[in-house]
């Protein structure tokens, strides 16, 4: 009896051995020597990816070592410089790779890819296979630190030789992340010109997302076609009066600093007529508003009269404290700088109720009271100090 019962667990043994014994389902390891071939596994994609240009990844995975913010990597840091200013990365050459680069898993890797792409890429522009493997990233796109700059690189792509016009439209109307929209209104206009001209006015005409609106607005700066710029100027004149205070301030902004054409000329007087009646009403809070004065009061082409009016629309908003503190700040600069009685308001403009007001009267009445001689010196003495401390 004994004896069959040590060949029965010899057998068992035997079959555990063979791998007989085991189910198909089994999770257990392979035994020791098993020609079973390893499990495949998937190609690298990202920063891996076969085929990347390997000085562009060893440069890119240094920079990977800098600080990393809200906004991406310090533009600062020497690992960073570094890669931006590689002459292997310049006018497209590295395009392939930095597409790549976009479709790893780490954002911080995405963001790198866009950077680049967007400060040194050019291939990726007309090139239909690489331009849409971006607006693939770009569509699923998640991370707001990426889409800032990963949008500005979908607004570079062109229209008619990717065919890819529509799908980027869609994202522009509608994606999910702001910031992705912001950026790629900030660039699609001026990279696809005449065409998309009225579609971007359209959004910023009746978005519901002021910001995208402000974004939309303020692209027709460097994307209005030469012949639309006529038109360009009447729509930022229209905006002023737009209840978002940031959108109208940039539109008053805009149509008094324009440059292009000899600027809008045509709009600023009724520009004038409109920033002054918020003035009055106290309904002035953003900053730019109080430039739009600032710098049309700049402007070459600009009468003595309107640089008059627009020197006393800026009192009128200081004078008023119902308008916001900081575009009363920004009106004082114009005021102090221009107006024959402003060192007089400066000392009376100390004693504002508004702090912002208060301290930039305070910091101009300072910088005035220096002797034009310690002003001219001043850069000279710092100089020294930066000399001297360099010495053993």
């Amino acid at each position: 009896m004994n004896m069959v019962r040590t060949r029965v667990i010899a057998a068992i043994a035997l079959l555990a051995g063979l791998g007989l014994g085991c189910s198909k389902g089994s999770s257990g390891p392979e035994p020791a020597g098993s020609a079973a071939p390893a499990e495949a596994k998937p190609s690298a994609k990202g920063i891996e990816a076969a085929g990347n240009d390997a000085a562009v990844v060893e440069l890119a995975k240094k920079a990977l070592g800098c600080k990393w913010g809200s906004y991406g990597f310090d533009s600062m840091c020497p690992e960073m410089k570094a890669l931006m200013e590689s002459e292997i990365i310049r006018e497209g050459k590295a395009d392939a790779t930095f597409v790549s680069f976009l479709e790893d898993p780490n954002e911080q890797v995405r963001w790198l890819g866009s950077r680049a792409l967007s400060q040194r890429g050019k291939a990726f522009r007309n090139d239909k296979a690489l331009a849409e493997r971006i607006v693939v990233v770009a569509e699923g796109e998640a991370s707001k630190t990426v889409a800032q700059e990963l949008g500005g690189v979908v607004g570079g792509i062109k229209h008619a030789d990717t065919g890819l016009g529509e799908r980027i439209k869609v994202m522009a109307k509608g994606h999910a992340v702001q910031q992705m929209r912001t950026s790629l209104l900030a660039r699609m206009l001026f990279s696809n010109g005449e065409t998309l001209y009225e579609f971007v006015k359209d959004i910023a005409t009746n978005d519901k997302d002021a910001v995208v609106r402000k974004a939309a607005m303020s692209a027709f700066w460097t994307g209005t076609p030469p012949s639309r710029a006529s038109d360009s100027c009447k729509m930022w004149l229209g905006f002023v009066d737009d209840a978002a205070d940031d959108v109208a301030g940039e539109a008053a902004y805009l149509c008094a600093f324009y440059p292009q054409s000899g600027g809008c000329k045509a709009e600023w007087d009724p520009l004038l007529d409109k920033i002054e009646k918020r003035a009055k009403d106290g309904t002035i809070k953003s900053t730019q508003m109080a430039s739009a004065l600032f710098y049309l009061h700049r402007q070459a082409g600009a009468s003595d009269a309107q640089k008059k009016r627009a020197l006393a629309v800026a009192r009128a908003i200081l004078e008023n404290r119902a308008n916001g503190g900081m575009a009363r700040g920004r009106a004082l600069e114009l005021v102090a700088e221009k107006d024959p009685d402003g060192k007089k308001l400066l000392q009376a403009m100390q004693e504002d109720r508004d702090v912002f007001v208060k301290r930039r009267a305070k910091d101009l009445a300072d910088k005035a009271s220096k002797p034009a001689d310690e002003k001219a010196k001043a850069p000279e003495a710092d100089k020294a100090k930066a000399d001297g401390a360099k010495k053993p």
